[in-house]
Protein backbone atom coordinates (compact mmCIF):
# COMPACT_ATOMS: atom_id res chain seq x y z
CA UNK A 1 0.00 0.00 0.00
CA UNK A 2 1.48 3.26 -0.86
CA UNK A 3 -0.32 6.19 -1.44
CA UNK A 4 -0.70 8.20 -5.15
CA UNK A 5 -1.46 11.84 -4.87
CA UNK A 6 -1.76 12.63 -8.27
CA UNK A 7 -3.90 10.61 -10.26
CA UNK A 8 -1.83 10.84 -13.65
CA UNK A 9 1.79 9.64 -12.68
CA UNK A 10 4.38 9.81 -15.25
CA UNK A 11 7.52 8.07 -13.44
CA UNK A 12 6.97 4.33 -13.40
CA UNK A 13 8.12 2.98 -9.86
CA UNK A 14 8.65 -1.01 -10.29
CA UNK A 15 9.68 -2.52 -7.39
CA UNK A 16 11.83 -5.26 -7.18
CA UNK A 17 10.64 -7.72 -4.57
CA UNK A 18 6.58 -8.99 -5.02
CA UNK A 19 6.85 -9.93 -1.51
CA UNK A 20 7.68 -6.45 0.08
CA UNK A 21 6.14 -3.35 0.09
CA UNK A 22 6.65 -0.76 -2.95
CA UNK A 23 8.88 1.65 -1.76
CA UNK A 24 9.27 5.37 -1.78
CA UNK A 25 12.22 6.55 -0.29
CA UNK A 26 12.05 10.02 1.02
CA UNK A 27 15.02 12.08 -0.92
CA UNK A 28 18.00 12.84 0.46
CA UNK A 29 18.48 16.36 1.95
CA UNK A 30 20.81 18.45 -0.91
CA UNK A 31 24.73 18.71 0.06
CA UNK A 32 26.63 21.31 0.60
CA UNK A 33 29.76 19.72 -0.92
CA UNK A 34 28.51 19.74 -4.37
CA UNK A 35 27.67 22.73 -6.42
CA UNK A 36 24.31 22.97 -8.59
CA UNK A 37 26.74 22.58 -11.92
CA UNK A 38 27.69 19.09 -10.61
CA UNK A 39 24.28 17.74 -10.46
CA UNK A 40 22.87 15.58 -13.23
CA UNK A 41 19.17 14.26 -14.38
CA UNK A 42 18.66 11.65 -16.15
CA UNK A 43 15.98 12.14 -18.99
CA UNK A 44 14.66 10.18 -21.87
CA UNK A 45 14.46 11.83 -25.43
CA UNK A 46 13.47 9.75 -28.57
CA UNK A 47 12.94 6.89 -26.90
CA UNK A 48 16.53 7.06 -24.99
CA UNK A 49 18.45 8.12 -21.93
CA UNK A 50 21.00 10.08 -21.34
CA UNK A 51 21.96 12.33 -18.51
CA UNK A 52 21.46 16.42 -18.41
CA UNK A 53 23.39 19.33 -16.51
CA UNK A 54 21.32 22.09 -14.83
CA UNK A 55 21.77 23.83 -17.94
CA UNK A 56 20.18 21.64 -19.75
CA UNK A 57 22.90 20.07 -21.75
CA UNK A 58 23.68 16.16 -22.13
CA UNK A 59 26.79 15.29 -20.53
CA UNK A 60 26.05 11.85 -21.31
CA UNK A 61 24.48 11.58 -24.61
CA UNK A 62 20.95 9.56 -24.75
CA UNK A 63 21.69 6.32 -26.32
CA UNK A 64 20.50 3.62 -23.40
CA UNK A 65 17.08 1.90 -23.89
CA UNK A 66 16.85 1.61 -20.05
CA UNK A 67 18.40 3.86 -17.23
CA UNK A 68 18.06 5.04 -13.79
CA UNK A 69 19.72 7.57 -12.11
CA UNK A 70 23.01 7.86 -10.00
CA UNK A 71 23.70 6.84 -6.44
CA UNK A 72 26.84 6.31 -4.84
CA UNK A 73 28.42 6.93 -8.11
CA UNK A 74 27.02 4.94 -10.63
CA UNK A 75 24.15 4.44 -12.77
CA UNK A 76 23.04 1.39 -14.26
CA UNK A 77 21.98 1.48 -17.95
CA UNK A 78 21.18 -1.09 -20.54
CA UNK A 79 22.90 -1.68 -23.55
CA UNK A 80 21.84 -3.86 -27.08
CA UNK A 81 18.74 -4.01 -25.82
CA UNK A 82 15.03 -3.01 -27.76
CA UNK A 83 12.94 -0.45 -26.01
CA UNK A 84 9.27 -1.52 -26.30
CA UNK A 85 6.19 0.60 -24.57
CA UNK A 86 4.52 -3.62 -24.22
CA UNK A 87 6.69 -4.34 -21.33
CA UNK A 88 7.42 -0.35 -20.36
CA UNK A 89 10.99 -1.12 -20.80
CA UNK A 90 13.58 -2.65 -22.70
CA UNK A 91 13.88 -6.50 -24.03
CA UNK A 92 17.07 -8.45 -23.97
CA UNK A 93 20.37 -6.80 -24.13
CA UNK A 94 22.32 -6.15 -20.69
CA UNK A 95 23.21 -4.11 -18.43
CA UNK A 96 26.66 -1.91 -17.19
CA UNK A 97 27.35 0.84 -14.72
CA UNK A 98 28.67 3.72 -15.54
CA UNK A 99 30.20 6.73 -13.42
CA UNK A 100 29.09 10.27 -14.54
CA UNK A 101 31.49 10.54 -17.14
CA UNK A 102 29.98 7.63 -18.89
CA UNK A 103 32.94 5.27 -18.24
CA UNK A 104 31.95 1.46 -17.90
CA UNK A 105 32.69 0.52 -14.42
CA UNK A 106 34.38 -3.09 -13.00
CA UNK A 107 35.84 -4.01 -15.95
CA UNK A 108 32.80 -4.18 -18.33
CA UNK A 109 30.84 -6.56 -15.89
CA UNK A 110 27.43 -6.97 -17.02
CA UNK A 111 24.38 -8.08 -15.11
CA UNK A 112 20.89 -9.60 -16.08
CA UNK A 113 18.64 -6.96 -14.83
CA UNK A 114 18.57 -3.14 -13.83
CA UNK A 115 19.82 -2.49 -10.19
CA UNK A 116 20.60 0.52 -8.02
CA UNK A 117 23.25 1.39 -5.43
CA UNK A 118 21.53 2.56 -2.32
CA UNK A 119 24.24 2.67 0.99
CA UNK A 120 27.20 1.57 -1.16
CA UNK A 121 25.34 -1.91 -2.40
CA UNK A 122 23.61 -2.66 -5.40
CA UNK A 123 21.16 -6.02 -5.32
CA UNK A 124 22.26 -8.35 -8.72
CA UNK A 125 20.79 -11.37 -9.92
CA UNK A 126 22.88 -14.46 -10.39
CA UNK A 127 23.21 -16.90 -13.09
CA UNK A 128 21.54 -19.23 -11.75
CA UNK A 129 18.75 -16.47 -11.08
CA UNK A 130 19.89 -16.29 -7.00
CA UNK A 131 20.21 -12.80 -6.29
CA UNK A 132 23.00 -11.83 -4.14
CA UNK A 133 24.84 -7.79 -3.77
CA UNK A 134 27.56 -6.15 -4.47
CA UNK A 135 29.72 -3.43 -3.13
CA UNK A 136 30.88 -0.38 -4.92
CA UNK A 137 34.14 -2.11 -6.22
CA UNK A 138 32.07 -4.39 -8.03
CA UNK A 139 32.65 -7.35 -5.62
CA UNK A 140 30.35 -9.51 -5.07
CA UNK A 141 29.57 -9.67 -0.94
CA UNK A 142 26.79 -12.34 -0.30
CA UNK A 143 24.63 -14.46 -2.48
CA UNK A 144 22.20 -17.06 -2.73
CA UNK A 145 18.90 -15.54 -1.90
CA UNK A 146 15.73 -15.54 -3.65
CA UNK A 147 14.90 -12.06 -3.95
CA UNK A 148 16.67 -8.92 -2.20
CA UNK A 149 15.25 -5.27 -1.56
CA UNK A 150 17.72 -2.41 -1.47
CA UNK A 151 19.71 -1.73 2.02
CA UNK A 152 18.05 0.68 4.27
CA UNK A 153 19.39 1.87 7.55
CA UNK A 154 21.74 -0.96 7.56
CA UNK A 155 19.62 -3.64 6.09
CA UNK A 156 18.00 -5.22 3.34
CA UNK A 157 14.83 -6.97 3.29
CA UNK A 158 15.72 -10.76 1.88
CA UNK A 159 13.93 -14.12 1.18
CA UNK A 160 15.10 -17.79 1.26
CA UNK A 161 12.34 -20.00 -0.13
CA UNK A 162 14.02 -23.48 0.47
CA UNK A 163 14.20 -22.67 3.96
CA UNK A 164 10.89 -20.26 4.07
CA UNK A 165 12.57 -17.69 5.67
CA UNK A 166 11.71 -13.68 5.07
CA UNK A 167 13.87 -11.18 7.14
CA UNK A 168 16.86 -8.98 7.15
CA UNK A 169 20.33 -9.24 6.23
CA UNK A 170 23.51 -6.89 7.34
CA UNK A 171 25.91 -5.36 4.70
CA UNK A 172 28.19 -8.86 5.53
CA UNK A 173 24.88 -11.06 4.27
CA UNK A 174 24.24 -12.21 7.71
CA UNK A 175 20.60 -12.52 8.48
CA UNK A 176 19.98 -10.47 11.59
CA UNK A 177 16.11 -10.76 11.34
CA UNK A 178 14.39 -13.97 10.63
CA UNK A 179 10.50 -14.86 10.09
CA UNK A 180 8.69 -17.29 8.85
CA UNK A 181 7.63 -15.97 4.45
CA UNK A 182 4.06 -16.22 5.10
CA UNK A 183 5.51 -12.75 6.63
CA UNK A 184 5.20 -9.67 4.17
CA UNK A 185 7.57 -6.73 4.93
CA UNK A 186 9.46 -3.41 4.27
CA UNK A 187 12.25 -1.07 4.60
CA UNK A 188 13.45 0.31 7.73
CA UNK A 189 12.65 3.98 8.57
CA UNK A 190 14.35 5.32 11.78
CA UNK A 191 14.83 2.12 13.34
CA UNK A 192 11.18 0.68 12.09
CA UNK A 193 9.73 -1.52 9.23
CA UNK A 194 6.07 -2.70 8.80
CA UNK A 195 5.27 -6.14 8.70
CA UNK A 196 2.01 -7.57 7.44
CA UNK A 197 0.53 -10.88 8.92
CA UNK A 198 -2.78 -12.25 8.51
CA UNK A 199 -3.48 -9.28 6.72
CA UNK A 200 -2.81 -7.21 9.75
CA UNK A 201 0.03 -4.16 10.04
CA UNK A 202 2.00 -3.78 12.61
CA UNK A 203 5.78 -2.73 12.94
CA UNK A 204 9.13 -4.28 14.39
CA UNK A 205 12.40 -2.61 15.52
CA UNK A 206 16.28 -3.55 14.09
CA UNK A 207 16.62 -6.43 16.55
CA UNK A 208 13.56 -7.71 15.23
CA UNK A 209 11.65 -6.99 18.66
CA UNK A 210 7.25 -6.01 17.69
CA UNK A 211 7.01 -2.76 18.84
CA UNK A 212 3.73 -2.00 17.47
CA UNK A 213 1.91 -5.51 17.25
CA UNK A 214 -0.50 -6.60 13.89
CA UNK A 215 -3.61 -4.76 14.79
CA UNK A 216 -3.94 -2.28 11.66
CA UNK A 217 -5.83 -2.90 8.22
CA UNK A 218 -2.54 -0.41 7.03
CA UNK A 219 0.19 1.45 7.74
CA UNK A 220 2.88 3.80 6.06
CA UNK A 221 6.34 4.12 6.76
CA UNK A 222 7.96 6.06 9.81
CA UNK A 223 8.99 9.99 9.03
CA UNK A 224 9.88 12.46 11.17
CA UNK A 225 8.69 10.69 14.41
CA UNK A 226 5.44 9.41 12.95
CA UNK A 227 3.73 6.65 10.91
CA UNK A 228 0.31 6.56 8.88
CA UNK A 229 -2.08 3.86 10.19
CA UNK A 230 -5.41 2.60 8.32
CA UNK A 231 -7.92 1.63 10.90
CA UNK A 232 -11.96 1.50 9.67
CA UNK A 233 -11.07 2.69 6.54
CA UNK A 234 -9.77 6.48 7.96
CA UNK A 235 -5.70 7.17 8.54
CA UNK A 236 -4.17 8.88 11.74
CA UNK A 237 -0.26 8.68 13.00
CA UNK A 238 1.36 6.54 15.25
CA UNK A 239 4.55 7.71 17.34
CA UNK A 240 7.68 5.82 17.42
CA UNK A 241 6.32 3.57 20.81
CA UNK A 242 3.18 2.77 18.55
CA UNK A 243 0.59 5.12 20.61
CA UNK A 244 -1.68 7.05 19.14
CA UNK A 245 -0.19 10.85 17.85
CA UNK A 246 -3.16 11.55 15.81
CA UNK A 247 -6.50 10.11 15.43
CA UNK A 248 -7.85 8.50 12.39
CA UNK A 249 -10.03 10.72 11.21
CA UNK A 250 -8.77 11.16 7.87
CA UNK A 251 -10.00 9.86 4.55
CA UNK A 252 -6.16 9.40 2.77
CA UNK A 253 -2.87 11.03 4.16
CA UNK A 254 0.77 11.33 2.74
CA UNK A 255 3.86 11.05 4.97
CA UNK A 256 5.14 14.18 7.25
CA UNK A 257 7.83 15.95 5.30
CA UNK A 258 9.48 19.65 7.06
CA UNK A 259 6.41 19.01 9.86
CA UNK A 260 3.82 19.06 7.95
CA UNK A 261 1.79 16.62 6.15
CA UNK A 262 -1.11 16.17 3.45
CA UNK A 263 -4.09 14.74 4.44
CA UNK A 264 -7.50 14.20 2.98
CA UNK A 265 -11.31 15.48 4.35
CA UNK A 266 -14.80 15.33 2.57
CA UNK A 267 -12.72 14.80 -0.83
CA UNK A 268 -10.10 17.37 -0.36
CA UNK A 269 -6.64 17.92 0.65
CA UNK A 270 -5.31 20.03 3.06
CA UNK A 271 -2.08 20.28 5.46
CA UNK A 272 -1.76 19.68 8.91
CA UNK A 273 1.21 19.92 11.60
CA UNK A 274 2.38 17.38 14.38
CA UNK A 275 0.24 18.91 16.90
CA UNK A 276 -3.24 17.82 14.24
CA UNK A 277 -3.38 21.84 13.19
CA UNK A 278 -4.73 22.64 9.77
CA UNK A 279 -2.23 24.92 8.62
CA UNK A 280 -3.28 24.99 5.15
CA UNK A 281 -7.02 24.48 4.56
CA UNK A 282 -8.94 21.72 2.73
CA UNK A 283 -9.02 22.82 -0.85
CA UNK A 284 -7.01 20.94 -3.56
CA UNK A 285 -7.99 17.89 -5.37
CA UNK A 286 -4.66 16.45 -5.60
CA UNK A 287 -1.21 17.40 -3.16
CA UNK A 288 1.85 16.07 -3.01
CA UNK A 289 4.61 16.66 0.32
CA UNK A 290 6.22 19.57 0.90
CA UNK A 291 9.80 19.64 -0.13
CA UNK A 292 12.80 22.28 0.26
CA UNK A 293 9.95 24.75 1.65
CA UNK A 294 7.58 24.30 -1.45
CA UNK A 295 4.67 21.76 -2.44
CA UNK A 296 2.85 20.86 -5.72
CA UNK A 297 -0.63 20.75 -5.46
CA UNK A 298 -3.54 20.77 -8.42
CA UNK A 299 -6.53 23.35 -8.47
CA UNK A 300 -9.07 23.87 -11.53
CA UNK A 301 -7.30 20.84 -13.39
CA UNK A 302 -3.52 22.47 -13.30
CA UNK A 303 -0.96 22.07 -11.36
CA UNK A 304 1.08 24.60 -9.32
CA UNK A 305 3.33 25.26 -6.35
CA UNK A 306 2.69 26.35 -3.03
CA UNK A 307 5.29 27.83 0.18
CA UNK A 308 4.56 26.62 3.65
CA UNK A 309 2.44 29.73 4.66
CA UNK A 310 -0.12 28.30 1.88
CA UNK A 311 0.64 31.21 -1.17
CA UNK A 312 1.34 30.80 -4.50
CA UNK A 313 5.15 30.32 -5.97
CA UNK A 314 3.70 29.21 -9.13
CA UNK A 315 0.33 29.80 -9.96
CA UNK A 316 -1.30 26.29 -11.25
CA UNK A 317 -0.34 26.01 -15.02
CA UNK A 318 1.53 22.66 -15.53
CA UNK A 319 -0.18 19.26 -16.69
CA UNK A 320 2.15 17.85 -13.44
CA UNK A 321 4.52 18.40 -11.27
CA UNK A 322 7.25 16.34 -8.81
CA UNK A 323 8.70 17.65 -5.92
CA UNK A 324 11.75 20.03 -6.00
CA UNK A 325 15.18 17.96 -4.97
CA UNK A 326 18.26 20.24 -4.87
CA UNK A 327 16.65 23.41 -5.77
CA UNK A 328 15.05 21.90 -9.33
CA UNK A 329 11.37 20.32 -9.87
CA UNK A 330 9.88 18.51 -13.08
CA UNK A 331 7.21 19.65 -14.79
CA UNK A 332 4.87 18.79 -16.86
CA UNK A 333 3.40 20.74 -19.96
CA UNK A 334 1.75 19.29 -23.13
CA UNK A 335 3.18 15.83 -22.49
CA UNK A 336 6.82 16.94 -21.99
CA UNK A 337 8.75 17.09 -19.35
CA UNK A 338 10.91 19.83 -18.40
CA UNK A 339 12.43 21.52 -14.79
CA UNK A 340 11.75 25.05 -12.73
CA UNK A 341 14.01 26.41 -10.38
CA UNK A 342 13.21 26.72 -6.61
CA UNK A 343 12.35 31.00 -7.45
CA UNK A 344 9.51 29.77 -9.80
CA UNK A 345 11.26 29.88 -13.20
CA UNK A 346 11.29 27.33 -15.75
CA UNK A 347 15.19 27.07 -16.44
CA UNK A 348 14.51 23.56 -19.06
CA UNK A 349 11.26 23.81 -21.02
CA UNK A 350 9.72 20.69 -21.19
CA UNK A 351 10.80 18.58 -23.55
CA UNK A 352 11.14 15.23 -22.68
CA UNK A 353 9.32 12.25 -22.57
CA UNK A 354 10.61 10.77 -19.11
CA UNK A 355 12.49 12.42 -16.36
CA UNK A 356 13.68 12.32 -12.97
CA UNK A 357 15.23 14.76 -10.10
CA UNK A 358 18.50 16.63 -10.45
CA UNK A 359 20.76 14.94 -7.69
CA UNK A 360 24.36 14.73 -6.48
CA UNK A 361 25.48 11.55 -8.36
CA UNK A 362 27.88 10.76 -5.65
CA UNK A 363 24.63 10.42 -2.70
CA UNK A 364 22.94 7.29 -2.26
CA UNK A 365 19.43 8.84 -3.62
CA UNK A 366 16.42 7.81 -3.91
CA UNK A 367 15.69 4.62 -6.02
CA UNK A 368 13.02 5.27 -8.55
CA UNK A 369 12.87 2.68 -11.23
CA UNK A 370 11.79 4.77 -14.27
CA UNK A 371 11.99 2.63 -17.10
Amino acid sequence: MRLRLFSTLFLALIGMLTACQDEAKKDSEPSAEISKSELLAMVMIDGKYGYIDTLGGFVIEPKYPLARSFSNGFACVNIDGIRTDLINGAVGGEYIFIDPAGTVQFGEKTFSQPTSFYEGYAPVRMPDDKVGFIDTSGTLVAEGFDAMMPFSEGLAAALDLENETIGYVDTKGDWKIKLHVDYTLGDFHQGRTFFMKDQKYGFINSSGQEVVPATYEGTYDYYEGLAAYLQDDMFGFLDLEGAVAIPNIYEDVADFSEGLCAVQKDGKWGFINKQNEVVIPFQYPAVRSFNEGVAAVQLDGKVGFITADGNWLVEPKYGNALDFKNGFAIVQSDLKLGYINREGVEVISPRFERADNFVNPQESNPILKVN
